[in-house]
């Protein structure tokens, strides 16, 4: 390297870190505040929540509309499965706001029992019930009798389903998010039955939720009387007319581009983006969805682009935020440095499963000023893009919510009803991507080699050999392809150079490697009689005395992948009292009741105030940084290293 390389990556790392710090020290504590806000976190959690009924749901619907929109006519496909597959549905996912809102209202009312005094909280069953009951009140109007008494009835025969299905989803965040206040205040304040204490505790418990129960319902009732008796309309039949108008702007390119955009700022700087943009347009989202649904089952174009997976997983998100989804082929295929090309090879998996943190972590890409361009327009390209297609070329919208982490090539052909555009949009936004993003690696990867230069030189470990995987088959093609004879003997002696280059750096590897066995042996040898290994004193612990360590992430993906490499580290060496498993945030509470140890992902430490008031006492949490986390996805001895220590005050 020369000296002047060498200045130009201080200066460039100077720079990086006063950004770095500025965002750090300015934007990250307010999104932070943003992310980690209670109202928020309900949401997603009662979104994750209702997610299996949605997905089985759209199956459903998958069974029930695709067919025959491939032939082009409803009337060949048999009239009793069509009655059977459509009631399965509407009582699935027709019904999901009450799904939805049972699943906020639990959510905020066990971050409300944190807060309330030992001995109290609030029973989460009766929660749900009581959200359930209120939605009803808020949604549901029937027809007044009077009966051959005198007196009046109201028959509920003909429900308006849809506005307990996605026409609900307001009034459910609005029910679920304040309906756990209400709860709260009776049992805060102790306002309760009392019986004597000889009485049974459930029987004693069920006349303490009666008050707290009552006054909920009575609330949502009384406030959704007011719509029936003075406009002869639910709340919910009110509200979701005074938004309609709304719908259209929502689902403009303007908004699309304005959302993905947003979407890819506050993750780059570290805060998962996704929590911060969805919650608030999830109900337009689902309303979205059955409303192409519904126009898919007359033979109309599903037209509403903003619907969850289409709009964000599949392309402005496509492999993760930032369209990351091309990043670990680069990496592989073109780039010298060895940190990116192990990068590459551990996340291209993963990054078909829409499971980006090796990448973005392991570069690093987030808080990395080289791809904050790229990372910020490419989501927006690829989300016009997919809006063009609906609106230019005719391909199908979303008409079914299809899981998250499926490849988008995949989740666009079934959630499209196997539109075969969908394969052409993922060609284009691909090849888009991949040239957009290239010579910013290749950027990177300089300055990469520079570093693993530099720290070699420092180290006194053999220097790197740097070369491009893309570049050495380019040579082997080359050699036996090539017109020229002349050219194919110049790329067989190019290939050549670097097969021997190759061959020595094993040799100096092997060399270090034996010197530095030596070593360590020897300094075994001086401290055998000092200390005892920690695997040793783990397996001494008695057969059914467990060790239950709980990796935590975002989505369970990489989280999924850490926890499986730790175990098999574990097992490996014996320990197999260790019991290691892994949590999507929202989802982890069951969990770490059970946890000794709580491993939190990069993306999840900002909630670090939350685990500590929800853990049990003894239990341990350690915050991983992101380098450290990916290696620990896919290195055994890394993860072996992170359990144990954080597990030595334990054993």
């Amino acid at each position: 390297m020369t000296k002047k390389n060498h200045q130009t990556t201080n200066v460039d790392n100077k720079n990086n870190n006063k950004v770095e710090n500025w965002l750090n020290n300015k934007v990250v504590p307010i999104l932070k505040i943003v992310a980690a806000n209670k109202y928020l976190r309900s949401l997603m959690e009662g979104f994750y929540v209702t997610l299996p009924i949605i997905v089985f749901s759209s199956i459903i619907g998958i069974i029930m509309w695709v067919p025959p929109a491939i032939k082009g006519d409803m009337a060949w496909y048999p009239l009793i499965v069509r009655q059977v597959l459509n009631r399965l549905y509407v009582l699935t996912m027709g019904l999901v706001s009450l799904w939805f809102v049972m699943g906020i209202s639990t959510a905020l009312a066990s971050k409300l029992n944190a807060e309330l005094p030992a001995g109290r909280k609030m029973n989460i069953m009766m929660v749900a019930f009581a959200s359930a009951s209120s939605l009803f009140m808020m949604s549901v109007i029937g027809t007044f009798a009077l009966n051959s008494d005198g007196l009046a009835t109201e028959n509920f025969a003909n429900i308006f389903i849809a506005n307990l299905g996605a026409q609900g989803m307001l009034t459910s965040i609005i029910v679920g998010l304040t309906l756990p206040w209400i709860f709260y205040v009776p049992v805060r304040y102790n306002w309760t039955i009392r019986l004597p204490k000889a009485v049974p505790q459930g029987v004693s418990q069920s006349f303490a939720d009666i008050i707290p129960f009552g006054l909920s319902v009575m609330v949502y009732w009384g406030f959704g009387y007011i719509f029936i008796g003075t406009l002869n309309v639910s709340f919910t039949d009110a509200l979701f007319q005074a938004i309609k108008p709304i719908f259209s702007g929502l689902d403009s390119y303007g908004f699309l581009a304005s959302i993905a955009l947003l979407t890819a700022m506050i993750w780059f700087i570290g805060v998962h983006g996704p929590s911060v943009t969805r919650p608030f347009l999830t109900p337009f989202m689902y309303s979205n969805l059955a409303d192409n649904q519904a126009i898919l089952a007359q033979g109309g174009h599903p037209h509403w682009a903003l619907t969850y997976e289409f709009s964000y997983d599949f392309t402005s998100t496509l492999g993760g935020t930032g369209a990351t989804f091309v990043i670990p082929f680069i990496f592989i295929v073109f780039a010298k440095s060895k940190q990116l090309k192990a990068v590459g090879i551990a996340s291209y998996i993963p990054i078909w499963f829409q499971v980006n943190e090796p990448a973005l972590f392991g570069a690093p890409m987030i808080l990395n000023p080289v791809y904050l361009i790229p990372f910020w327009i490419l989501p927006v390209i690829n989300v016009l893009i997919y809006k063009f297609f609906i609106d230019v070329l005719g391909m199908n919208a979303a008409i079914a919510d299809v899981p998250w982490s499926m490849p988008a090539i995949v989740g666009l052909l079934i959630g499209s009803a196997f539109d075969p555009l969908t394969i052409l949009l993922w060609i284009i936004m691909v090849t888009i991507d991949f040239f957009f993003y290239l010579p910013f690696v290749l950027i990177h990867d300089k300055m990469m080699m520079a570093d693993e230069v530099k720290t070699a030189e420092e180290k006194g470990i053999p220097r790197p050999l740097h070369y491009a995987i893309g570049t050495r088959l380019w040579y082997g093609i080359g050699q036996k392809i090539h017109h020229n004879p002349e050219q194919r003997k110049h790329y067989a002696t190019l290939g050549a150079e670097i097969t021997a280059d190759i061959k020595i750096e094993k040799t100096e590897k092997s060399k270090f490697k034996k010197v530095e066995k030596a070593r360590m042996m020897q300094e075994k040898l001086d401290h055998k009689n000092k200390t005892k290994p920690s695997h040793q004193v783990a397996q001494q612990l008695e057969k059914d005395q467990k060790i239950h360590v709980l990796v935590v992430c975002y989505g369970a993906g990489s989280s999924a992948m850490f926890a499986a490499t730790a175990q098999k580290a574990m097992n490996a060496k014996g320990m197999k009292n260790f019991v290691i498993d892994s949590a999507a945030y929202g989802a982890h509470l069951e969990k770490m009741k059970a946890a000794n140890i709580v491993i939190l992902s990069p993306q999840v430490k900002m909630y670090i105030d939350d685990f500590e008031k929800a853990i049990t006492p003894g239990t341990k949490i350690v915050i991983t940084n992101g380098k450290t986390y990916v290696e620990c996805t896919n290195d055994q001895q890394k993860a072996y290293e992170v359990v144990m220590d954080a597990a030595k005050d334990l054993i």
